[in-house]
């Protein structure tokens, strides 16, 4: 029996949180983790690799996380990518803004606990 790997892209413009959410996944032999530092290269990424699940920061420079998942939800062929979207900022608040994305699975708390982050990956992604 042959089990694919699942593609996770981290998306996050501080090179420190995609450093550490893919330290997190080292161990883990069902991912394959691609990092990018912005919206915009995500998706461009996205056009050419079958992404499994999305990791994305809110607040970033340019396109933010929550205008990104707008996006990815709005097209036909990406509005069925999960998206974790994380912040430092109010959880609760970022879950209310983005409510209206099916795309968006879960709200992650900065910073991350690992636990949590491999939880909500197993719980999405098998």
């Amino acid at each position: 029996m042959i089990i694919s790997k699942k593609l996770i892209l981290i998306v996050d413009d501080d090179a420190i949180s995609r450093h550490l959410i893919k330290s997190f996944l080292k161990n883990e032999n069902d991912y394959i983790v691609k990092t990018v530092d912005n919206a915009r290269d995500c998706l461009k990424f996205i056009q050419h690799h079958d992404v499994d699940l999305i990791i994305s920061d809110v607040e970033m420079g340019g396109l933010d996380g929550l205008e990104m998942s707008q996006i990815l939800f709005s097209k036909q062929e990406t509005a069925k990518i999960p998206v974790i979207l994380s912040s430092i900022r109010d959880k609760l608040e970022i879950a209310r803004k983005s409510r209206n994305y099916t795309n968006v699975k879960k709200v992650a708390q900065k910073p991350y606990d690992r636990n949590l982050l491999l939880s909500d990956l197993k719980e999405i992604c098998h």
